[in-house]
């Protein structure tokens, strides 16, 4: 298997699962915890990844197939999707386009009553036609997720998104196109406000620092 990508939490590598492509999510162990206790740990973050890629299947979000879950072996077989990282088709000339298509897809995410956790541009996959009619985009690794409601949550996934953006894409102003589209979901106007409202308490606890 080739490797793919190496983070602070997993590690992931192409594969095949019974002739079809795919990707093999590892999470990585903590030496620092007792063995028996990180195993437990591991298994229980794994199991909820799971149920969330299969909460997001029934909801009809873009993703990947989820194909094995070992837990005695830290491993998620999935899907191995088409396209590339949204991170690098929004440095395309036309980049751009994909933003409120990516304000559309938070917001279904959060519908569904799924938080993301750690929504950047590296945990979306663009890919014109190939994953439904609504969008071009599909969301992937849900490793820091989790099933709820709450507008709170919500509003820091989309400060994570937005954060991201103007950090690796200022050229883009992805604010307003984002927030339009994320804010046309019935539910989008409560947690826009909450999104202020982090805000403002984050330029408040700057000044006061």
């Amino acid at each position: 298997m080739a490797l793919e990508a190496r983070g602070a939490e997993a590690v992931v590598t192409a594969c095949e699962w019974h002739g079809r492509p795919a990707v093999a999510k590892y999470r990585n162990r903590r030496s620092y915890r007792h063995p028996d206790l990180e195993a437990r740990l591991v298994a229980e973050r794994l199991r909820a990844e799971a149920r969330l890629l299969g909460r997001a299947a029934e909801a009809g979000l873009p993703g990947p197939v989820l194909y094995a879950v070992d837990p005695a072996a830290a491993t998620l077989v999935m899907a191995r999707l088409p396209g590339e990282p949204l991170e690098r088709a929004l440095r395309a000339s036309d980049g751009a386009r994909w933003l409120p298509q990516l304000g559309e897809l938070l917001a279904r995410i959060h519908a569904a009553g799924i938080v993301h956790g750690d929504p950047t541009t590296s945990n979306f996959i663009a890919a014109d036609g190939e994953f439904d009619a609504n969008t071009g985009l599909a969301v992937i690794d849900f490793g820091l997720g989790a099933a709820t409601d709450d507008d709170e949550q919500r509003a820091t996934d989309l400060r994570v998104l937005l954060e991201s953006l103007e950090a690796h894409h200022p050229e883009l102003a992805a604010r307003e196109p984002l927030l339009a589209a994320y804010g046309a979901w019935d539910g989008g106007a409560g947690v826009l406000e909450r999104l202020a409202a982090l805000e403002q308490r984050g330029r408040y606890n700057l000044v006061r620092g």
